[in-house]
């Protein structure tokens, strides 16, 4: 997927900052996850991505963040905006706008989509439903607005990674990791319904997802 803008390779997380334990965004309840009201500012994403998550204590690549349509998405966009972001991808409708030639997903596996990188080197994601009867649009109406699609999870081995949240009850939505040379991305989902992402860039830098990856990751969720 193209960037709108281009990316700084040395931008990373700040590996000081990362033995310090910042609060999660997210409340667990019965193996889901929910987003704390007061904990989907800009302000304090960018700061929370070293978490503990199911008893785990992880980094995060990137949070999603969910929109009940592209209006409040685009709001929320700009917000990120005056807080120095920086628009990676997006916005448009996913895969059309981005990866037309991935044919294979089902018309409700469609999405409104944006990608920002936030001053810490984390990335948002930005989510939005682009009609009422897709995917996106039923798991609000199942959970509500604070649902939590994925969060994804830095690791250095993808399959060490893979072992660690099997034990948790996460299991991979497909035999293996979608790798585009660039990213090794791997779905993996527990009895509640709850996807954990296991992210593993191979390259320096926040290289951005590319079309083969999501369509993967997305064919992996529908299919599971």
């Amino acid at each position: 997927m193209n960037n709108n803008l281009p990316l700084d390779p040395s931008k990373g997380f700040n590996l000081a900052e990362t033995s310090m334990n910042k609060e999660s965004p997210f409340v667990e309840n019965d193996g889901l996850l929910l987003y704390k009201d007061e904990c989907k500012t800009p302000e304090f994403l960018n700061s929370s991505f070293c978490i503990h998550l199911f008893g785990e204590r992880v980094i995060v690549d990137h949070y999603v963040l969910l929109f009940p349509d592209s209006e409040a998405l685009t709001d929320y966009a700009k917000a990120l905006i005056n807080y120095d972001a920086k628009i990676t991808e997006g916005p448009g409708k996913w895969p059309d706008d981005f990866c037309p030639e991935q044919n294979l997903l089902p018309e409700d596996a469609s999405m409104y989509f944006l990608s920002v990188l936030m001053p810490s080197g984390m990335i948002l994601v930005l989510l939005a439903p682009n009609a009422p009867d897709e995917q996106i649009a039923h798991l609000f109406q199942e959970q509500g607005f604070n649902t939590v699609h994925h969060v994804a999870i830095l690791v250095d081995d993808i399959y060490a990674g893979a072992k660690v949240w099997e034990k948790k009850g996460f299991l991979p939505l497909s035999m293996t990791p979608q790798e585009d040379g660039s990213l090794s991305q791997w779905f993996l989902r527990n009895w509640a319904g709850q996807i954990i992402e296991l992210i593993c860039r191979q390259l320096i830098g926040k290289e951005t997802f590319s079309c083969e990856n999501i369509t993967g990751l997305r064919l992996s969720e529908l299919a599971a």
